[in-house]
């Protein structure tokens, strides 16, 4: 036997460790008997059962079988003479062909017409799929005919059926395998193991190479390559913009919740004015002064909070303005002067009650016992209208100046808080900027130390791909150099007897 190269020996010890061990047991092989086998439904049993009745009858004890083909001196395969061999079962008895004496028994030729054609498609598969089989012929028979030849009392007619089954053939076909040297059994055994065991190793190279190649293990790196380039492009860009979005926001947001905090309170006083007494309306006013300051207050709160949200939801950390002192309180409402209008309703008043009285008194004067009260009670009644008129008056007139001065502070007070929250606003502004700025930059700076470094693992990646690749190369030419030394000549088509049985 020769000795597999050292190179090549290295190979497949490193690529496929289990052909090592295939080779040392074909290296350890004494091939001997045969191995018989077949398609489902090619009748294997029966054609197994015909050649050991023959070969007892003829040779004097059944030809010895084998148990496995890696073992088999000589391999027996079966098929039907209805259907050639497909892709996978010859694929299955690859091995067999490769390194073993094989005889492909087309069984059946008694009743399938068209025997040839399969034999003829079988033999051109065998040599088209397989080209390293060593040894291979096809032997048309009929399992059937030696069963009726062997059962037959008639000599000539057991000798022309046996004749027209092809057993004999077949038999003295296996008889000459099974008389073959032991040296050319366990070399063909040998070199069918190391080139399978190159076979293997060939195939986890070139897996090994196309994946690779196939850049599977740097999508992430590439993926992650683009990510952060773009992160670094628009860092700055996209911070600037979401922070002008959010600072437009927070303006518009700070206008509508001033507007309708004010809003709230002038509705809400003008109700707590028209519902109030006298005694009501001298503390009424401190208690609307404390409300509008509490409204102005919350606007400020507000804004304060979406500030802060800004400054979290876009990681400024930033150091905020802070928000400005309480405003002073609005001055209360001046006193209100009495004109020539509280004047006017006194007179009015008074004439009206003495009307009123002269009205009432009219029945009585028609007494004149008691005309003389017309005049005190007409008095009376006069000044009681009269100063009931004034208090009324009074305290509409009062009423209206709260109310007034109520209008007066709240939108003194709207300006002044819209004043100080876009001031606010303004020095957020600022403040945000620099501190984007500073984020945009040290994110930048970030990004493109993460970008060094995955260029660097994916350079190192494309070198080492190159080593693998520039490796897998190599042991490849190992493998073909070493196989060199193994290859035998191989037959062309598979042979076999001329076909004796009519169609």
């Amino acid at each position: 036997m020769i000795d597999i190269p050292s190179d090549m020996d290295s190979v497949v010890k490193r690529w496929y460790p289990a052909g090592v061990d295939l080779v040392a047991a074909a290296r350890r092989a004494e091939p001997a008997g045969v191995f018989v086998t077949g398609m489902p439904g090619s009748g294997v049993t029966t054609v197994a059962t015909e050649l050991d009745a023959m070969a007892e009858t003829n040779l004097g004890a059944p030809l010895e079988r084998a148990r496995e083909v890696d073992s088999a001196a000589a391999v027996l395969f079966v098929v039907d003479a209805s259907a050639p061999l497909g892709r996978r079962a010859l694929t299955d008895l690859a091995p067999a062909l490769h390194s073993t004496t094989v005889a492909i028994a087309v069984n059946k030729t008694d009743v399938h017409r068209d025997w040839r054609a399969v034999h003829e498609v079988i033999a051109q598969s065998v040599a088209e799929h397989v080209p390293r089989a060593v040894d291979v012929t096809l032997w048309p028979i009929s399992a059937k005919l030696a069963e009726r030849a062997r059962i037959a009392i008639d000599p000539r007619m057991r000798s022309a059926l046996l004749e027209e089954s092809g057993f004999e053939d077949v038999l003295a076909h296996l008889v000459r395998a099974l008389s073959q040297s032991q040296s050319l059994l366990r070399d063909r055994k040998y070199n069918a193991a190391v080139h399978a065991a190159a076979a293997g190793a060939r195939h986890e190279i070139v897996d090994k190479a196309r994946a690779v190649t196939s850049g599977a293990t740097t999508v992430a790196l590439r993926s992650e390559r683009a990510r952060l380039a773009d992160m670094r492009d628009r860092a700055r860009t996209d911070r600037a913009t979401a922070l002008r979005s959010r600072l437009q926001l927070t303006r518009s947001e700070l206008v509508h919740d001033l507007g309708q905090s004010i809003r709230q309170f002038s509705t809400a006083a003008r109700e707590s004015i028209d519902a109030a007494n006298r005694a009501e309306l001298t503390h009424l006013q401190q208690h609307l002064g404390e409300q509008l300051q509490q409204a102005a207050s919350k606007v400020e709160d507000r804004l304060g909070d979406r500030l802060r949200a800004i400054d979290a939801d876009l990681e400024l950390a930033a150091e905020l303005p802070a928000p400005p002192e309480a405003a002073s309180e609005q001055p209360g409402p001046s006193p209100r002067r009495r004109g020539v209008e509280d004047k006017m309703m006194i007179l009015l008043g008074a004439s009206a009650g003495v009307g009123l009285g002269r009205i009432a008194m009219s029945p009585i004067e028609m007494v004149p016992a008691l005309d003389i009260a017309v005049v005190p009670v007409s008095l009376v009644l006069g000044a009681l209208c009269a100063w009931w008129l004034v208090r009324s008056r009074r305290l509409v007139a009062d009423r209206a100046h709260l109310r007034a001065w109520v209008a007066e502070a709240a939108v003194s007070t709207k300006s002044a808080v819209e004043q100080s929250a876009l001031g606010r606003i303004l020095a957020a502004e600022s403040v945000f900027f620099a501190a984007s700025h500073q984020s945009a930059r040290a994110s930048a700076a970030a990004a493109e130390s993460e970008l060094e470094r995955v260029e660097a693992e994916l350079r190192a990646a494309a070198e080492q791909r190159a080593a693998v690749l520039a490796a897998c190369d190599r042991d490849l030419m190992a493998l073909e150099r070493g196989l060199e030394k193994f290859d035998l000549p191989a037959r062309t088509e598979p042979t076999g007897p001329r076909a004796r049985l009519s169609s």
